[in-house]
């Protein structure tokens, strides 16, 4: 490790960050090898923390019985479990958190929205820490990238177009020897300021939106501006189209890596240098592959992703409906292989002097608005949007300063000339491909 990541990953313990020292561990069990119960023991231990603490599962889990069968074979015990879906969360949300809450250092976050129904979860600083060592843990496996290595990522962050970034995570992004850009909204300027930073000083890796590390590939390509040859990207936050692979790994001279997960779970799998799929760590997350009536699927064959998250004990998801669907090439003991995952669809939306703003930021606008049970935004020119919402319950009518609150920040990234307007819909349909676009732009 480095100096600058000497004094991240100290600066990081005294914020209450220590996933330092969890990743150091975790890279030493890939190292010595992974212990093949590694999955089965953490299946136990939260199994039999939501017995005891979590009042939805107590319940069932009294019902079931069999506690015996938990602790030989927790895998077969999960099946009898049902599926926790995002209803389900909304509708049992007190009774799924864990009754020691008070003892655990704990947050709100929410799902981003971009398969349609965001929800509000609580997690704890251990589930972070853990999630946080993972993710670092797969860019290491990628690029060898360590703790104060440079490193750039092309992300969005609403809150950058709204103020001006605090000390806090200036500090933080000069230890974590980060080069940023907003991928929420992507100028033809900063983009080629990126693209010079790039240039001049190759990071270690390149972490970023998958569609909207494509947009600049495509603008590099099409400015005819040459990008030096890169070491390494990870994409994240959509699905990875073979073309889009194919353009992307022929701008930046380097290979592309797909990596999976989501807020409500962290980071779950990622591919790995001259390795088939993506690798699952087995300390994160247990996965099954169901059928549409939620019967296991055989290694190979498609279906809908089960996620069982093996960290966050402040609410626990135990086979949670993720809303994507996938394969698996490789399902034994604490090694699980994703073959592929078909993901999400998020448009890059466009203003008339060029910018693009990243679709998943009107997803955003959206999160805590409990009385939205679906949504999908569309713009239909450079100067109109139109949101449509499935309301939660239909007799209830927003208060116009909510809605003018929504078209003030589209107004923000889009345009102050944008026109907002709302459509409220019983119903939003899929595209003709199955697949549910809550961004859509017409242009």
């Amino acid at each position: 490790m480095n100096f600058r990541g000497w004094l991240y990953s100290h600066y990081s313990s005294l914020q209450g960050r220590g996933y330092s020292a969890i990743f150091d561990k975790l890279s030493q069990e890939i190292t010595s090898g992974i212990h093949p119960e590694t999955t089965q023991t953490n299946l136990i231990k939260i199994l039999n923390h939501c017995q005891k603490n979590v009042p939805y599962y107590t319940q069932i889990m009294a019902q079931i019985g069999n506690y015996k069968l938990l602790e030989q074979n927790p895998e077969v015990y999960l099946q009898n479990l049902p599926v926790l879906t995002k209803d389900l969360i909304r509708q049992n949300f007190e009774q799924i958190k864990s009754t020691d809450l008070k003892q655990r250092q704990w947050y709100f976050n929410q799902s981003s929205g971009s398969t349609g129904e965001p929800i509000r979860l609580i997690q704890d600083r251990a589930y972070f820490n853990r999630s946080m060592a993972i993710k670092s843990l797969y860019s290491y496996l990628v690029s060898g990238i360590k703790f104060g290595d440079p490193q750039a990522i092309l992300w969005g962050s609403r809150t950058d177009l709204l103020s001006n970034k605090g000390i806090k995570a200036k500090l933080s992004s000069f230890l974590r020897n980060t080069t940023y850009m907003n991928a929420f909204l992507m100028t033809p300027e900063k983009m080629a300021g990126f693209i010079h930073k790039l240039n001049n000083k190759p990071p270690k890796i390149i972490i970023a939106y998958v569609q909207a590390i494509y947009e600049l590939a495509q603008f590099a390509e099409q400015e005819q501006i040459t990008i030096v040859p890169q070491k390494a990207i990870i994409t994240t936050s959509g699905t990875l189209y073979p073309w889009m692979r194919e353009k992307i790994e022929s701008v930046f001279q380097c290979q592309v890596f797909n990596r999976y997960g989501s807020r409500e779970v962290g980071d779950i799998a990622c591919e790995l240098p001259g390795k088939e799929g993506l690798w699952a760590a087995p300390w994160g997350s247990y996965i099954e592959i169901v059928d549409d009536n939620n019967n296991l699927l055989p290694t190979g064959v498609e279906g809908n992703i089960l996620v069982t998250n093996l960290t966050n004990y402040a609410m626990p998801l135990i086979r949670y409906k993720i809303g994507d669907s996938g394969t698996l090439l490789v399902n034994e003991p604490s090694r699980q292989i994703f073959k592929e995952v078909s993901g999400r669809i998020t448009d890059m939306f466009k203003r008339k002097d060029g910018s693009l703003v990243y679709g998943s930021y009107f997803t955003y606008l959206l999160y805590f608005k409990d009385w939205i049970y679906n949504f999908q935004v569309v713009q239909k020119d450079y100067s109109k949007l139109v949101i449509r919402i499935m309301k939660g319950n239909q007799d209830y009518q927003p208060e116009q300063k909510e809605l003018d609150e929504i078209v003030n920040h589209c107004q923000i990234a889009i345009g102050e000339e944008c026109q907002i307007s709302f459509e409220f819909v019983d119903q939003i349909y899929p595209s003709a491909s199955g697949k549910y676009r809550y961004t859509i732009s017409e242009i």
